[in-house]
């Protein structure tokens, strides 16, 4: 009984965390022609071959993908909005240091 709490708990936790991880500057912000669907077309296979639990889902403004970790929570989020001219892409990471290049590297081939 304790161990299903503490699985649901880190659950309800890992929902919790993309919120606040936007709460942080991105650590990778562009501008792509490509529309938010197009470019989430290209940028959440690429993020699946490093993490197989990769999500996408499509919101009012754009798109969202999302990368997590079972016992960490999200290790990746791409927000992707439509504007005028194609979509704004923002990469947010709980830390940003040498190996998580590769997140970043793969929206900007994207672009």
């Amino acid at each position: 009984m304790r161990k299903a709490l503490t699985i649901l708990a880190l659950i309800s936790l890992a929902g919790c965390s993309t919120a606040g991880l936007e709460k942080d500057q991105p650590v990778y912000s562009g501008q792509s022609a490509k529309t938010p669907q197009e470019f989430a077309r290209c940028l959440a296979p690429k993020w699946q071959e490093f993490n197989s639990s990769t999500s996408s889902i499509e919101t009012e403004k754009g798109y969202r993908i999302a990368a997590s970790a079972a016992f960490t929570g999200t290790v990746a989020l791409a927000v992707i909005d439509k504007t005028s001219s194609g979509s704004a892409v923002n990469v947010f990471l709980p830390v940003d240091w040498a190996g998580t290049k590769g997140w970043k590297d793969t929206a900007r081939t994207c672009i």
